[in-house]
Parts: structure tokens; sequence; C-alpha cells
């Protein structure tokens, strides 16, 4: 595998945190009036810092030019949730930073106690 094979499989890395990121945010203001949402909330953001810490250092700081496409505006957290475990599955696990098994296991999970 040539380094140039990695590159789409690293955005799409930064897009699921970016999507986790985002369905954390949500899910602690729906939190407010909700409080049982605070829980699925931390395990977000618990498992977007978990692929965060999976980033090549020259790749970090390219996490604040994700953006998000139009289609997550009016999703709620579990819909955000659900749209980062559909990315991953673009790629094979290989392609994914080393460790990203892990990840995508959480968030497999996750997704599971969200529908509940």
């Amino acid at each position: 595998m040539t380094g140039q094979d990695t590159f789409p499989a690293h955005d799409t890395w930064r897009e699921v945190i970016a999507l986790l990121v985002e369905a954390a945010d949500r899910g602690y203001r729906q939190a407010a009036t909700t409080p049982a949402l605070h829980s699925t909330a931390l395990w977000a953001h618990s498992i977007a810092a978990a692929a965060t810490g999976l980033l090549p250092p020259e790749l970090d700081h390219l996490l604040d030019d994700v953006v998000l496409g139009a289609q997550t505006t009016g999703l709620d957290m579990v819909g955000l949730i659900q749209v980062a475990e559909t990315a991953t599955r673009r790629h094979p696990i290989e392609q994914f930073p080393p460790g990203a098994t892990g990840v995508v296991i959480a968030l497999c999970d996750l997704v599971r106690e969200a529908r509940a």
C-alpha cells in the first residue's frame, strides 16, 4: 500500500471524529431537557477523543478543516452517531490508523445503545 492510499481513509477518519464531536455537542444540549441523553453524549465524546488520539500527528491539525455535509444539519445526536458508524464502512479497517478496530467496536456498541 502506498502512502497515497491512506489519505482517503484518513479523511473519512477525520469526518467520523467531527461527526462524533457534533453528536456529543448536540447530545449535551438535548440533555438539558432529557438528562438521560447525557451519558450517550459523553460516550460519543469519549470515542471521538480516542479516535483523535489515533491520528498521525501531521494530520491532527486538519480536524479544524472538516466540514459536515448539509444532510447532517437536521440530525439529532443518534442520527449523527449512526452516520459516523456508517462512514467507517467506506474503507477496510486496515486503512484506518492503527488501533482503529477498538474505536470502531466502541462506536458500534454506542450505536446499539443509542438506538435502545
